[in-house]
């Protein structure tokens, strides 16, 4: 596993996020405006469903899922800039895999919240559940910065 970290640790652009004075830190200001659009609009869908604003109908907080795409774009290459430059200290901490579950878990529940006017006869308990998987993304992707072991393996 150690070979192909350090495979990936040479490519061009895994030196460049390392090394360059901002790279890392560009990449990592577009990954946190990122994740904030795109869990702030979750988080919203899922509080309209819990039953925060109820006035309003729950087909007009189909604007936020654009916004949430928006995020997405951010998130996603300037995650992958993030994960090339130190493969490793993602690949090796079990709290990346974690992030990733919460994740895709939450953007999965608003999917399933959002697919029809009608939410579903267990709503507020999925939009509950939404929440917690939004908030234990972001505390885990949060984590990240201090929980690694192995930083580089070249």
């Amino acid at each position: 596993m150690n070979s192909i970290f350090a495979s990936i640790e040479q490519w061009p652009l895994s030196i460049w996020a390392r090394e360059d004075e901002y790279a890392y830190f560009v990449a990592l200001i577009f990954h946190a405006w990122g994740m904030a659009l795109l869990v702030g609009g979750g988080i919203v869908i899922t509080l309209r469903v819990m039953g925060v604003g109820n006035a309003t109908a729950l087909s007009k907080f189909r604007g936020f899922l654009p916004v949430m795409w928006t995020g997405a774009a951010l998130a996603i290459p300037s995650g992958l800039v993030l994960l090339v430059a130190y493969p490793a200290k993602a690949f090796t901490n079990p709290i990346f895999a974690i992030k990733f579950a919460c994740l895709i878990g939450a953007a999965l529940l608003v999917r399933r919240l959002m697919r029809s006017d009608a939410p579903p006869h267990n709503a507020r308990k999925l939009a509950a559940l939404c929440l917690l998987l939004w908030l234990a993304g972001v505390a885990a992707g949060t984590l990240l910065l201090h929980t690694y072991h192995i930083l580089t393996v070249t």
